[in-house]
């Protein structure tokens, strides 16, 4: 059953929309619930505009009817969401580190609200985690992200989805132990700097009964923990690019997945 070119358009125009709509609920900046839900619906719909030209049109249907159209575009959507969902584990790991830290330099008990993860998060971990994301900006990763979806497009194209549990579960399990690794390693300068602080603290407890080390503890440990996070910005940025650029090579691991 051949269709009008123009309905074939529209529709290659829709399922590519909602491809892109996937990753602006699910990546890291382009989903945080501070960007309005009018922008990005523009920036999906601008992307799709320009994206779609550029496939080959079918000359038949993608889908025979309503419900596999339905089933179609929940395909395209997951797309969209696993790549961005994907891209949120260097945030992630910045939330680890961001624990750690507030653990030991007694800030645990406080926490602000992060309206980018919707969720109450540490403030040395929030801090980090505004860092990491003007980085991003800075250094065009927005635009990576989106080119990143784009790309996708030549091994996944319209109804292509391959998704088998067994070809993603090794590079989650990878993944995921590299999260935790990235937020030590984020949280190594803090913490080892926190540690020598309590085990000086405690010898001198122990030498010198008379300090109350609860009186002094806290405001030592806070000083040591923020002068650290000021001496090691600039290593926090240098991790950031690698981790970043190790971002964008998953995802092109994770497209080769699910194609």
């Amino acid at each position: 059953m051949r269709m009008p070119r123009e309905l074939l358009i529209v529709e290659l125009f829709l399922l590519v929309l909602v491809r892109f709509s996937g990753l602006m609920i699910s990546a890291p900046v382009l989903g945080s619930s501070n960007l309005p839900a009018m922008v990005k619906v523009g920036i999906a719909a601008m992307a799709a505009l320009l994206v779609t030209p550029l496939l080959p049109l079918p000359e038949l249907p993608l889908a025979e009817d309503t419900p596999a159209l339905v089933a179609l575009a929940l395909q395209e959507l997951l797309i969209g969401m696993i790549i961005g969902f994907v891209m949120t584990l260097v945030f992630a790991a910045i939330q680890v580190a961001g624990e750690i830290m507030d653990m030991l330099a007694g800030f645990s008990m406080v926490n602000v609200f992060n309206a980018s993860l919707e969720t109450q998060v540490p403030i040395l971990g929030f801090f980090y985690y505004l860092l990491a994301m003007l980085f991003l900006l800075v250094t065009n990763g927005h635009h990576t992200m989106l080119i990143a979806l784009v790309s996708s497009f030549e091994k996944i194209p319209i109804g292509g989805l391959d998704l088998r549990p067994e070809r993603l579960y090794e590079q989650f399990v990878r993944w995921g132990s590299a999260m935790f690794i990235d937020g030590f390693l984020i949280a190594a300068p803090v913490a080892g700097a926190l540690l020598l602080a309590y085990i000086t603290m405690g010898l001198m407890g122990r030498v010198v009964p008379q300090i109350h080390l609860f009186v002094v503890g806290f405001p030592i440990t806070i000083s040591i923990a923020l002068g650290m996070v000021a001496l090691s910005v600039g290593v926090y940025l240098a991790m950031l690019n690698g981790m970043f650029e190790r971002m964008f090579r998953n995802v092109e691991v994770l497209i080769g997945r699910m194609s």
